[in-house]
């Protein structure tokens, strides 16, 4: 089952008009997190707002004992959590769900990590682990414009090659991330994609990833409530009928898995 952990804000960072990073003390959470796992925050101390809020881990560093946690203010939650200041202490739930399988060292083909607006948020843990790992690693990152294009510099600051695109051409190349991929795979052999990002992002990536024949992991975003399994608030359909649940069952799913 998992923990409540007592965390303490560090500092809270705007990075663009709606985007912030949240840097925690979270020992414990640093030492037990795995790429692609999430947390529940519950933003204030008392239950106003009634429902904790969930947030993908961005970066976790152990040795420091820190969690960093990268948001978009898009409703009450989120942008009272970012009026939250150093010293805060926050109840945290986690780690929760089921992260990204990581390829074996020397695995033939390249990394590709294809982020969609701030489906960004657990990529650079990921990218940090495969890394270690000696994989080559690549950032696609696709957004409206410029000004959601946020973190880069992390990524590039540990060796990962990035290239970016735009729906309004205001940096990078004018489109869309799946015409991004689509180019970058006609010079690079892809050994896996893993993705995070709208749903319509990841259902054309499944399209793509059958006609390529690419092996993908898919970080889906979902509305939930317990995070736990327990109200069935994130199901999402699977191949020959039924349902998983993002919280317990993903919320990282094979392409092949899941219907978009």
């Amino acid at each position: 089952m998992p923990a409540t952990h007592k965390t303490t804000v560090i500092s809270n960072e705007q990075l663009s008009p709606n985007s912030w990073r949240l840097l925690l003390a979270a020992q414990a959470l640093a030492e037990q997190a795995q790429p692609g796992q999430f947390v529940q925050v519950r933003v204030t101390a008392t239950y106003d707002p009634l429902l904790r809020t969930p947030l993908s881990m961005h970066d976790c560093d152990p040795a420091q004992g820190t969690l960093t946690l990268l948001y978009q203010t898009v409703g009450t939650s989120t942008r009272m959590l970012s009026r939250l200041q150093a010293g805060t202490e926050l109840d945290v739930l986690g780690p929760l769900g089921h992260g990204f399988v990581l390829p074996e060292q020397g695995e033939r083909g390249s990394a590709i990590l294809l982020a969609g607006g701030i489906g960004v948020a657990p990529l650079l843990f990921l990218a940090r682990e495969l890394v270690k790992k000696h994989i080559d690693t690549s950032l696609l990152f696709g957004a409206r414009s410029a000004a959601d294009l946020v973190g880069i510099a992390d990524f590039e600051q540990i060796g990962v090659t990035v290239t970016c695109c735009t729906n309004d051409g205001s940096q990078g190349i004018s489109g869309n991330v799946i015409d991004l991929l689509d180019n970058y795979l006609q010079s690079h052999v892809a050994g896996r994609v893993f993705a995070c990002g709208p749903i319509p992002m990841l259902k054309a990536l499944q399209g793509l990833a059958k006609q390529r024949d690419l092996a993908a992991q898919l970080s889906l975003e979902a509305y939930m409530a317990c995070g736990l399994g327990a109200c069935l608030g994130c199901a999402v359909a699977v191949p020959g009928g039924g349902f998983a649940h993002v919280c317990t069952d993903g919320p990282v799913f094979k392409e092949s898995e899941v219907e978009l």
